[in-house]
């Protein structure tokens, strides 16, 4: 069953390339560690992201044209430098919705509330192959700012969904929801931050904000929330409002 929040999308693909899953943490790394450097290599990047030379250069290149990065010397000996992230955050949440780009699922559930939920998740053993999602995600980093008690979960492999839906005595539901089930668009990403352990993955902080900021139920005003409370969001983000 697709979930009703479910859309097309009808974004150009020559634009959008700097958006797509691989390219998404060359984006996380400049929001999160380049714009902390004075300047950086394609090279740093390219080994501290965990993706290729090339990538990294084909993204660089539009972000540059973009007027996003700024760029010194030449060919091997190129520098670059990174002063705008929230024109770099705007221009992803162009580009980026949750309900546009993922396939997501509504379901009520015989099961009541988090703490049978949770240990559902634990007994089944599919605890590591979810990541906590939006709301659920704002409430386990400690930035939760509404009453919405479902459960939101990123499923990182879909051919475990039949088993979850019934470790978790899920069934469809076309209005609202008890839990969502979200196949991820950004795959790497969440790939990347997952942790091997016995605790269940949290979903990135900013993926979180881009994921709750287009999410029709309470997500600009949590988006919002964690935007001014979280420190290493407070630094890019200055009130898309105001722009």
């Amino acid at each position: 069953m697709r979930g009703r929040f479910l859309l097309g999308s009808n974004e150009d693909p020559a634009e959008g390339n700097i958006y797509a899953d691989k390219s998404s943490l060359i984006l996380d790394w400049l929001l999160r560690v380049g714009l902390s450097k004075e300047s950086f290599s394609l090279r740093e990047v390219a080994k501290e992201a965990g993706v290729s030379l090339g990538l990294v250069q084909r993204v660089f290149n539009i972000l540059a044209l973009k007027g996003f990065l700024q760029v010194e010397g030449v060919r091997t000996a190129k520098r670059f430098s990174f002063n705008k992230p929230k024109e770099l955050l705007e221009s992803w949440l162009e580009h980026y919705s949750i309900v546009k780009k993922c396939k997501i699922r509504t379901y009520a559930s015989a099961l009541s509330g988090k703490s049978e939920w949770f240990k559902a998740l634990k007994k089944s053993g599919f605890d590591q192959n979810v990541v906590l999602a939006l709301h659920s995600a704002a409430e386990a980093l400690g930035l939760k700012n509404t009453n919405l008690e479902g459960l939101e979960l990123y499923v990182l492999d879909p051919s475990v969904r039949a088993k979850l839906e019934n470790a978790l005595q899920l069934e469809p539901q076309e209005r609202g929801y008890e839990v969502l089930l979200i196949e991820p668009y950004y795959k790497m990403l969440l790939k990347q931050n997952r942790k091997d352990g016995k605790e269940i993955g949290i979903c990135p902080l900013i993926l979180t904000f881009l994921d709750l900021y287009y999410f029709p139920l309470r997500g600009q005003e949590q988006a919002e929330f964690i935007a001014g409370r979280a420190p290493e969001m407070k630094r890019i983000y200055k009130s898309l409002k105001n722009k």
